[in-house]
């Protein structure tokens, strides 16, 4: 999924060398919310990758002037005695045909567009691994904190069974059961640290911070179609499309050109010296130069290639988006239907304990309900953070940043 391989991306790409590289400068009690962690993210990330270089501003003269000016000195001596000497000094230079200017300033506005559509790119790329990282952390933190309670939970249940279990109020089965499931819940609990501690260590190789922050819901974005159309990734292909076929056309009608040339040229002579100044202007008569057949297949193999990863894209991420909303509203369904549940549940168990225990079968139903009880409360708040989480996840699909 493209969510998922924007994620891939950024973990083989970037994040192996963040770690170690940075100094924190957000401190945990400075954590707002995931937009200003997502802020902190780039600017590691701007000063570990981002190049020395200078923004291009065209000035009126390299806007008309073609390459480099060209000098050229020639002198001519006669052989007659009679004759003329020659020495000329020529400053020449092409300069843009008036109707190509428009397409000049086209192509320096869409690389304009194109830097700014990076740049977009680069943050929603930061707030997807973010989003990843930050979700992860917390689903693997709740996990730890359910089967803590869990196993603080069992350890308090554990005193009274063991007191009727002395008392002979209490059968080994039930008892064993208690027994089993408290070392079900150890066990659990010690992967779940592991894998908490994984998701923290890569949180904080990409914030610098090794605190959640306190809220990180997010609300699906308003009319999701109209937001896809602003994604930055498509909008960064449009704009590359759109500066391939203006170079083209730049390039054809850069072959005719004007020449322009400043003259000078002194002549002598039995007869006296002269000197001469003058322009000499070349104008192409073709108004557009046949179409080059290397520079036009390649032109329409980049035009092509650009165009179908922009349709396979769009389609991807509208695809993704459809199936996300389906799961969105599956989860609604599934939180009431666990709210449901574990009121229910709550029902049964005080059912249960009304009742007078007597066998084996009846004590093992009422400890075992005690149980799904639990278990099924941690369930519906794991349901709701994976709600929140998908929440993320379809705004990331439509191109919204942090």
């Amino acid at each position: 999924m493209y969510f998922y391989r924007v994620f891939v991306f950024l973990t083989t790409a970037i994040i192996p060398i963040l770690s170690g590289s940075f100094s924190t400068h957000l401190q945990a009690s400075e954590l707002a919310d995931l937009a200003a962690l997502r802020a902190q993210a780039q600017e590691r990330v701007e000063q570990n990758y981002s190049s020395d270089w200078m923004a291009h501003q065209s000035s009126s003269l390299s806007r008309w002037l073609i390459g480099a000016p060209t000098l050229e000195v020639s002198a001519l001596q006669s052989n007659l005695a009679t004759g003329t000497d020659e020495i000329e000094v020529r400053l020449g230079m092409q300069i843009q045909r008036p109707d190509n200017l428009d397409l000049f300033d086209q192509m320096e506005q869409t690389n304009q567009a194109i830097l700014v559509a990076q740049e977009r790119q680069q943050t929603l790329l930061i707030s997807g691994l973010l989003r990843q990282r930050a979700w992860g952390a917390a689903m693997a933190r709740q996990q730890v904190n359910a089967l803590s309670d869990k196993q603080v939970w069992l350890t308090r249940l554990g005193t009274q069974l063991t007191e009727r279990f002395n008392a002979g109020e209490l059968s080994r089965l039930a008892y064993l059961q208690w027994q089993q499931q408290q070392l079900d819940v150890q066990q659990a609990l010690v992967s779940a640290k592991a894998e908490l501690a994984g998701a923290m260590r890569a949180y904080t190789e990409l914030t610098g911070v090794q605190t959640l922050p306190a809220n990180m819901a997010e609300s699906v974005t308003a009319n999701i179609d109209s937001a896809l159309n602003s994604h930055p990734e498509l909008k960064l292909l449009s704009l590359q499309k759109q500066y391939a076929a203006a170079a083209y056309q730049y390039g054809r009608q850069s072959q005719s050109n004007w020449d322009v040339a400043l003259v000078a040229r002194r002549l002598q002579s039995v007869m006296g010296d002269e000197n001469q100044i003058g322009i000499a202007v070349g104008i192409p008569l073709a108004i557009e130069m046949p179409a080059n057949p290397q520079n036009l297949q390649a032109w329409q193999q980049t035009d092509l290639a650009l165009s179908q990863t922009l349709m396979n894209l769009q389609m991807t991420l509208q695809q993704q988006l459809s199936t996300n909303m389906t799961s969105l509203a599956s989860l609604e369904e599934q939180i009431a239907i666990g709210e449901q549940q574990v009121a229910i549940g709550e029902q049964i168990v005080e059912q249960l304990e009304r009742l007078k225990q007597s066998s084996e079968l009846e004590q093992s139903n009422w400890l075992q309900s005690l149980l799904q009880q639990r278990d099924r409360t941690y369930q519906l708040e794991q349901l709701k953070l994976s709600q929140q989480q998908l929440v993320a996840q379809l705004n990331q699909l439509a191109g919204q940043v942090l």
